[in-house]
């Protein structure tokens, strides 16, 4: 498992484009990313289910290749996009810093 970075910094918002996208097509919603503000709170937007976060977590994991701490799996984290996108930018990170010390 991936360490945590101490401070991952603010969000980017090519990552949290990435979520929205994400968002839509994992939980099949007829809406389009463009309905949505960096604000929005997801769990408002459409009713989230322990099923359709599992569906959400594992569709982020596999679009990101990350894999989500458990201890980090909170509906706080979930639901809100600009810190999502932060732990993701956080977890990118570090998989792209232990692939450079294997190189």
């Amino acid at each position: 498992m991936e360490p945590l970075l101490t401070n991952p910094g603010p969000a980017s918002p090519q990552t949290m484009d990435r979520i929205l996208r994400v968002f839509i097509d994992s939980l099949h919603l007829n809406l389009r990313a463009e309905e949505f503000s960096y604000d929005d709170k997801l769990d408002h937007i459409v009713g989230l289910d322990s099923v359709a976060v599992i569906e959400f977590v594992a569709a982020l994991e596999k679009e990101f290749g990350i894999t989500f701490e458990p201890e980090m799996l909170r509906i706080a984290l979930v639901r809100d996009l600009p810190p999502l996108a932060a732990y993701i930018d956080q977890r990118v990170s570090c998989r792209a810093l232990q692939v450079e010390d294997q190189a």
